[in-house]
């Protein structure tokens, strides 16, 4: 088993990626903390966990906020003993124009997919150098390098997360700790399942993939489960792009489409 007896936490465990990534994690031997704004979500990852005979802890909680970053990583250090590992997966994606963006809607998205990295990271990465040990995935996209317009402050915020990898990485890589970023390409979640409902949506999307097709949130956790592993030992500061190919699209960038590939009504 690739991750036997280590303990990891995954931020936005309650659905999606998050979800996909705990499950996996679990099967190669894993004991889960699942994090979720969503409680209700996180009790039924955690069930799919011990469904696989480990260990799960629900933490319910709010990753733009200190304090319950900071109670994330002492109940789970509580509970297991140590952490292994993390996955930052929690995010939201506010979509608009920013000519016409408030205010409130970049915070959210800034707030939670950026801030919230930072300080989850932060709190689960102290007591990761204490033991000398650990790796750290944060969820990104191929959003960060390339431009989806009407996607409101999303590409801004995987732009960061990526660097905001790259630097942990480098800046703890000669003291144990890795990490490192995942970029998805078109993967169904919760979050875009409104998008891939409508079928010229989604056919624009599997349409920008040389593959041929969208990916499944089980491929993205494949790779981070990889990464959280002892086979990815000298891997850090780098990002895991999946994303079948994926190059530039003259239909994110023509007029009249958004960026996912339907018309702007």
């Amino acid at each position: 088993m690739l991750l036997n007896d280590k303990c990891i936490i995954v931020t936005g465990g309650g659905n999606g990626i998050g979800r996909a990534t705990a499950v996996l994690a679990a099967r190669e031997g894993a004991d889960l903390a699942v994090a979720d704004i969503d409680r209700t979500a996180a009790e039924e990852t955690a069930e799919m966990v011990r469904a696989e005979g480990r260990r799960a802890l629900v933490i319910e909680m709010d990753t733009s906020r200190a304090a319950d970053a900071e109670r994330m990583a002492a109940e789970t250090e509580a509970a297991f003993g140590r952490i292994d590992g993390l996955v930052c997966g929690a995010i939201r994606l506010v979509p608009g124009r920013l000519e016409d963006l408030t205010e409130d809607a970049w915070d959210t998205v800034m707030d939670i997919g950026l801030k919230g990295y930072f300080l989850t990271a932060q709190a689960a990465g102290r007591r990761m150098l204490d033991q000398g040990h650990g790796s750290m995935v944060f969820l990104a996209s191929i959003a960060g390098w390339q431009t989806y317009p009407l996607a409101g402050a999303y590409s801004v915020c995987k732009a960061g997360t990526i660097m905001l990898a790259r630097l942990f990485g480098v800046e703890w890589a000669d003291r144990g700790v890795r990490a490192n970023a995942v970029s998805p390409g078109q993967i169904p979640t919760p979050m875009t399942a409104p998008m891939f409902a409508d079928p010229e949506i989604a056919a624009g999307r599997a349409a920008v993939v040389p593959m041929g097709r969208v990916g499944e949130p089980e491929e993205i956790a494949q790779c981070c489960v990889f990464l959280l592993s002892d086979r990815a030992s000298y891997v850090t500061a780098t990002n895991l792009t999946a994303d079948g190919g994926q190059i530039e699209s003259k239909m994110m960038h023509t007029p009249g489409r958004n960026w996912s590939g339907g018309k702007v009504e």
